[in-house]
């Protein structure tokens, strides 16, 4: 009995379909088809009709002819279940014959090997009158389903050729007498079909996977199909040597390091030449801006100047605490507002750019500007020997008569100084400065030595 697998696509009239397709469409871009392919298929049967079936014995070995049996495949019975089937091979016709037994007509399954997804062509061809040859690929068990497509066949110079979408796996071309169903057994041992298959990758490899790119990476890495040859691209401009990914998909290509924001293409190609969609990812910026410049800060400034990475935010602290932050202009600089800050106060400065990356810090102190008050002067006589009084506290006070320094003497804690000099006789003038540990000095005091 004729198997259910023939029967359900003749019932579909995809065998008895109009051979619309011809070679021309083989060069179309639409179908995808290769004339090539084609032509090595039909080189190959043609080749296999000069050698003569009477030259195949009942077992399928090659008995008398000039020919190597390395040139074919022959079936080999029992074919006729899935676990039995005979290989094929993309290099290679296969021989068969279709002898029936008194049990049951003759059908053969042979075996092939899709290595990856793309096009499967089975070309069919008998030089016998006796056989209407038919022949179909399928999945194991006769499943429907959408990895083995049927997409086309015709005919030409007596060899009919089909085409399907396959994706990787093994699949069975079923070859069938298709006078059987009309119970015609006609077929003899001089009777034999040749079954040719070939395989065309038409299936671009999957848009590559790219691992994090920064602004110091000299390779880009990633996953794209197995032995595929990666190519990574800024705009039209290849970058680097394109590298032939692992047989496990990784890859790693060297590229010169580029810079933050581009956005870098990468293309994986299959041995067939088909390339992927382009997997993108943006250089991303991990490089710190530099240590921003500061101009002097002294106890009378309420703005912050200096220099920083063009566009980044400056900030200002003290201690822990964040007094400004502002945005650096397009060449750099920067003003921030502060309060006046007491003199020895430490300033820390950062730059701080759109990827979030921080400078280090640059730490400025503010300078004293302000000359300390103008001492006080307790009273002075003509017997003492000491000036006494208060000042700003540390500050060295220095008493003189008119140029000339008559003793000087740092304030304690409290401000209180106490000067030692020679007496001075009444009427003497005295001035009194005090000068901060900045060197500001302070506007003298003056006092009139009196009788004691």
């Amino acid at each position: 009995m004729m198997k259910k697998g023939i029967l359900s696509l003749a019932t579909l009239g995809l065998l008895a379909s109009p051979l619309s397709f011809t070679t021309a469409h083989a060069e179309g871009n639409g179908d995808n088809l290769s004339k090539n392919m084609i032509e090595h298929l039909g080189n190959e049967i043609k080749y296999s009709r000069s050698f003569s079936v009477k030259n195949i014995n009942k077992m399928g070995i090659l008995s008398n002819s000039t020919s190597s049996d390395d040139d074919f495949i022959f079936e080999t019975e029992p074919n006729e279940e899935f676990a039995t089937a005979d290989n094929t091979s993309f290099k290679k016709p296969l021989i068969g014959q279709l002898l029936s037994t008194d049990e049951y007509y003759d059908y053969d399954l042979h075996k092939v090997v899709v290595p990856n997804d793309g096009l499967l062509y089975v070309a069919g061809y008998t030089d016998s009158t006796n056989i209407d040859l038919s022949f179909l690929a399928w999945e194991k068990g006769y499943v429907e389903s959408n990895r083995l497509q049927y997409l086309d066949n015709w005919e030409e110079d007596g060899i009919e050729y089909q085409v399907y979408q396959a994706k990787a796996g093994t699949y069975y071309v079923e070859v069938y007498d298709n006078d059987q169903e009309q119970d015609i057994d006609n077929n003899t041992e001089d009777d034999q079909y040749v079954i040719a298959t070939g395989f065309e990758d038409n299936v671009a490899p999957i848009k590559p996977s790219v691992n994090k790119v920064d602004n110091n990476d000299l390779v880009v890495t990633g996953k794209a199909e197995a032995n595929s040859t990666v190519t990574v691209k800024n705009g039209s401009t290849v970058l680097g040597t394109p590298t032939k990914a692992t047989s496990t998909g990784t890859y790693s290509v060297k590229i010169p390091v580029q810079k933050a924001g581009v956005t870098l293409s990468v293309y994986a190609k299959d041995a067939a030449g088909n390339t992927s969609v382009a997997g993108t990812t943006k250089v991303v910026d991990v490089i710190a801006p530099a240590k921003p410049i500061v101009n002097r800060v002294d106890n009378n400034d309420v703005v912050v100047t200096g220099k920083a990475e063009a566009g980044s935010t400056v900030a200002i602290k003290r201690g822990t605490t964040t007094l400004v932050t502002v945005k650096a202009t397009t060449s750099g600089t920067y003003t921030a507002k502060i309060a006046v800050q007491v003199a020895g106060t430490k300033l820390t400065v950062t730059a701080k750019d759109a990827a979030g990356n921080t400078s280090v810090a640059t730490t400025v102190t503010v300078v004293d500007v302000i000359p300390p008050g103008k001492p006080t002067i307790n009273k002075v006589d003509d017997n003492d020997l000491k000036v006494t009084g208060k000042a700003e506290k540390g500050s060295i006070v220095t008493v003189k008569k008119g140029s000339t320094v008559l003793g000087s003497a740092t304030t304690n804690t409290s401000g209180v100084y106490s000067v030692s000099i020679k007496a001075q006789k009444k009427g003497t003038v005295i001035s009194v400065t005090a000068k901060d540990k900045a060197g500001n000095t302070s506007a003298a005091a003056t006092y009139t030595v009196v009788k004691h």
